[in-house]
């Protein structure tokens, strides 16, 4: 019975690897007929009404879509920019026919804001796997990197960054990167509050010290704002550099930096 069962594994892994090696010849074989001169294609078609028209094999033709954006793109010599706006609508179709498939996250991620530049619509795109996968952190991720480097916006950037880092399975590193943007956006306090949160719900010590030490860098930052604040008020033009905080008596010492360097401040941002 034992040796029955083995033989059934046997040959239905055979079969499994049999299929996937003809999957795979097959789209190789199809991205060396890709001709420089090809364009990609999409039918433009709504996704709400593709939706309906698919019916029960909404799965299928997700896949099928995602397959040809991604075969064109491995296979392609140069991209237009109506190319782009095809792979676009393929990856809104997909994504509007199986929301929930990670690797379509994924796809547009890796093409539609680095290559095609097109950050927006690639977080728009994202914004739909977020919502229908709330247990992952990685659309979340994705988006709040964009803002940051794509569309310079710190602000949104640690949002998303702060609430991927509550997700499960997410780095504590998301929650230390989305506090420091929220500071180099002018909301230190508000970052502060965050990591008060994580330090509380966190278990792992290493973790907390991490926690603790950038929350009293930020501390340092908002004393430092504050002092700036009042020496803008008082002599009508900010301080050139911090120890003038220290000459005007505003305060006595410039607080203690926890990374063992002096705080920076430089075209009115205080780093540390």
């Amino acid at each position: 019975m034992i040796k029955k069962a083995l033989i059934i594994r046997i040959v239905l892994l055979v079969i499994l690897i049999g299929g996937y090696v003809c999957s795979a010849l097959k789209v190789n074989h199809f991205r060396d007929s890709v001709q420089s001169s090809q364009r990609a294609s999409a039918f433009m078609v709504s996704p709400e009404l593709l939706e309906v028209a698919a019916g029960e094999f909404k799965g299928i033709l997700a896949d099928y879509l995602l397959l040809k954006a991604s075969t064109f793109l491995g296979g392609r010599y140069s991209t237009t920019k109506e190319d782009w706006e095809a792979v676009y609508t393929l990856f809104s179709q997909s994504l509007a026919l199986d929301p929930y498939f990670f690797q379509t996250c994924y796809y547009i991620q890796a093409t539609l804001p680095w290559e095609a530049k097109m950050p927006q619509r690639a977080i728009e795109l994202l914004e739909i796997s977020k919502q229908h996968r709330p247990w992952d952190w990685q659309p979340g991720f994705y988006i709040g990197f964009d803002y940051y480097y794509f569309l310079k916006d710190n602000l949104s950037g640690s949002k998303y960054l702060m609430e991927a880092s509550e997700k499960p399975g997410a780095s504590p590193l998301l929650a230390l990167l989305g506090a420091r943007l929220s500071q180099k956006g002018g909301q230190a306090k508000a970052g502060i509050v965050f990591l008060k949160t994580m330090y509380e719900n966190e278990e792992n010590e290493d973790t907390k010290k991490q926690i603790e030490q950038r929350i009293h860098a930020l501390r340092g930052v908002l004393i430092i704002e504050k002092a700036i604040k009042k020496f803008t008020i008082k002599y009508n033009h900010p301080p050139k550099k911090l120890d003038e905080l220290i000459t005007a008596k505003i305060l006595p010492a410039l607080p203690e930096n926890p990374y063992k360097k002096s705080f920076d401040y430089k075209d009115g941002m205080i780093g540390f």
